[in-house]
């Protein structure tokens, strides 16, 4: 009798864990199948630069000092829209802040070892780096000054400046390719800065 109770027991046991076992079956394969279906897709963080210019024939001594940032402008991407919403784009960043590769540019536009002539200095503040979708443009709106560096006080030009490039689409490839163009200009501009500065 003690037996059969034993046995009955451990039969009854035996019974519910399998149902258990059946039950979490289910339960286990929804757990899984959530963790699969809800999983993020993972998106790579691209860097973009505005390239590596061709040192300009100047005998001006260049030296580039330090650049600010006005606004928004930091290494996310800016876009502006038709309702003049700035988007920042988190996954398509510049490999440096504007102030820094606009100073790279500079100093790769103008090395000066080979200058003959006494230097000028250069600093100033980035007021716009960004891509307008509705004008399909790129806009680099730059304020700067120019001192001689016989006289570091006295400035020989300021100036505040905006150069625009056609945007051929809204990829970041486009908007670095077009951020280029109107950095370049900028950098040829100053040539004539330059010879300005040389006639006074």
């Amino acid at each position: 009798m003690y037996f059969k109770l034993e046995n009955d027991k451990r039969e009854n046991f035996m019974s519910r864990l399998a149902i258990t076992r059946v039950l979490m079956i289910p339960v286990a394969v929804l757990m899984i199948a959530g963790c699969v279906f809800t999983k993020e897709r993972f998106t790579p963080v691209r860097y973009y630069d505005i390239g590596n210019p061709e040192a300009v024939k100047s005998p001006i001594c260049l030296k580039v000092g330090s650049f600010a940032v006005t606004g928004p402008y930091r290494q996310e991407m800016i876009y502006r829209t038709e309702k003049n919403e700035l988007l920042r784009d988190q996954y398509n960043k510049w490999a440096l802040t504007p102030d820094i590769l606009l100073r790279r540019y500079l100093k790769m536009s103008y090395p000066g070892e080979t200058s003959r002539e006494s230097g000028v200095a250069i600093t100033g503040n980035i007021l716009a780096f960004e891509a307008d979708i509705l004008k399909k443009e790129v806009l680099f709106t730059v304020e700067y000054r120019i001192t001689a560096q016989a006289n570091p006080n006295a400035a020989a030009l300021e100036k505040t400046s905006a150069f625009r490039a056609k945007l051929d689409d809204t990829s970041p490839e486009a908007f670095a390719r077009a951020m280029s163009h109107a950095v370049s200009d900028f950098t040829e501009s100053l040539s004539s800065d330059f010879k300005k500065i040389s006639n006074k």
